[in-house]
């Protein structure tokens, strides 16, 4: 007697419990509102359970969905920031994304120049202009508990 298989159903994409952005506190506006959106880029994309779904209104406007979380930015002067970087090469938890933001991507115009130096390039002793997290809340909070927000 054959028993009936189910249908594989793929499952929903994993949502964070968090989502974290740290700056390095010398940042001015424009240059951390640029750093952030990045980093949200990249970890949304990372995650895309909890962010970028269609969306259409009743006038017919075709956009994508806005986080549904809220993503906490902090700010981290650079001994602070130098902390968090190395304790980011110990892996992050299975279901977390890790985004960086190192300083040498300000001077790089082009996503495949970038994407050549950031695999060439240990980013154990650069330093970073922003780090992006998302994933468990008990994971983040060990990384940037002590960390202001970013005023």
């Amino acid at each position: 007697m054959s028993v009936p298989i189910a249908p594989v159903v793929p499952s929903a994409p994993a949502v964070p419990e968090k989502i974290v952005i740290v700056l390095a506190a010398t940042l001015g506006v424009g240059p951390a509102a640029n750093v952030s959106a990045c980093l949200a880029a990249g970890l949304a994309a990372a995650l895309p359970g909890w962010a970028g779904a269609p969306l259409r209104d009743p006038d017919g406007m075709a956009s994508s969905a806005i986080s549904h979380l809220p993503i906490i930015v902090l700010a981290a002067d650079a001994v602070r920031m130098a902390q968090l970087r190395q304790r980011l090469t110990q892996p992050p938890p299975e279901d977390a994304r890790l985004a960086v933001f190192p300083a040498y991507a300000r001077e790089i115009h082009d996503a495949a120049h970038y994407w050549a130096r950031h695999r060439e390039t240990s980013h154990r002793d650069q330093p970073l202009l922003g780090v992006g997290l998302a994933g468990a809340k008990r994971w983040i909070n060990a990384l940037t508990g002590s960390l202001p927000m970013l005023r």
